[in-house]
């Protein structure tokens, strides 16, 4: 059976790597869309160069978080720290729900003009190698968020895509600008604007369900059935599930012939613990209370009942 502390060692490095390479990777994009953005005059490769510059304060700062989040429980956190992460998720979501409506609002400046010539080609070109930066990053992402349920890199894989599509409005903007047209650019900016502002959205609804204790019933259903197969349990009387973040915590009770002595008792429990963590790769810890005897008829819900012994 796999040692948890090795898991935990594993899942925190593969996350540091897709970490690490969206704060070098969005770094390295802002300053090259920002600069050739400011050189070409082109309001749609800067505004998606300010939304790289924010995902690079973002990527770092859920970083840091998913680092505190797999910290073990304490006296103060006896669940862990596992929902920092999804503080930190509906922070980068506030952020780029923020970043979203200026960027829209600066697709009104109509100032703003993209200059003719080389300088046109060289922004098309910046923003090209962008959309498969983003892409990468996003497949980076992926992988990790899929390996240690980590909902902050979920976030961030949503946000790489959401570049990716940015990026590629301003390369239609911008070729839409060299034929003569005066209104890709401002369409360009304002629609990278929605885009990010409805991802942003996204991150903020799903930090809050987890940090407003939002459980998944599907999960729930699944657990109490896994539950219920456990030889001698007849029948379970409540499943409750804490969502940690990245993972989730589980409290159930459970009936038990009232003729078993406390060591039988406990042993069942233990056994219905592993087989929950076995069968369910998101739940990090189960806590069982054991009732003796199946509970009075009309009292339990009947959705949750396991085989009877």
């Amino acid at each position: 059976m796999e040692d948890p502390f090795d898991r935990e060692l594993q899942e925190s490095e593969v996350a540091g790597r897709a970490f690490r390479a969206g704060v070098l990777g969005n770094g390295l994009l802002a300053l090259g869309k920002l600069g050739v953005g400011w050189l070409s005059g082109s309001r749609a490769l800067l505004a998606d160069g300010w939304h790289s510059l924010a995902d690079v304060a973002t990527n770092g700062a859920t970083w840091i978080a998913h680092g505190f989040a797999r910290r073990a429980p304490d006296d103060d956190h006896h669940y862990g720290h596992g929902k920092l992460e999804a503080f930190a998720g509906l922070i980068v979501g506030l952020l780029l729900f923020g970043g979203g409506v200026a960027i829209a609002v600066s697709a009104f400046d109509f100032d703003v003009r993209l200059v003719e010539g080389w300088r046109t080609w060289v922004a098309l070109a910046v923003a090209l190698v962008s959309i498969a930066v983003n892409l990468v990053l996003a497949r980076i992402a992926q992988v990790g968020a899929r390996e240690t349920k980590s909902d902050g890199l979920r976030a961030l894989a949503r946000d790489n895509l959401s570049d990716a599509l940015s990026s590629g409005l301003v390369v239609v903007a911008i070729l839409g600008t060299a034929v003569g047209l005066p209104w890709p650019e401002p369409v360009a900016t304002f629609v990278i604007g929605v885009v990010v502002l409805s991802m942003g959205w996204n991150s903020v609804r799903e930090g809050f369900d987890v940090l407003m204790d939002r459980a998944d019933p599907e999960l729930r259903a699944a657990i109490t059935r896994t539950a219920g197969q456990v030889e001698a349990v007849r029948g379970v009387q409540s499943v409750r599930v804490h969502p940690l973040g990245g993972s989730v915590a589980v409290d159930m009770e459970i009936s038990v012939s009232g003729a078993l002595t406390v060591e039988e008792g406990h042993e069942i429990a233990h056994s219905v613990e592993r087989a929950v963590t076995r069968e369910h790769p998101s739940v990090r810890a189960v806590h069982v209370h054991v009732n003796p005897g199946p509970p009075p008829y009309g009292t339990e819900d009947e959705s949750l009942l396991g085989p009877s012994g």
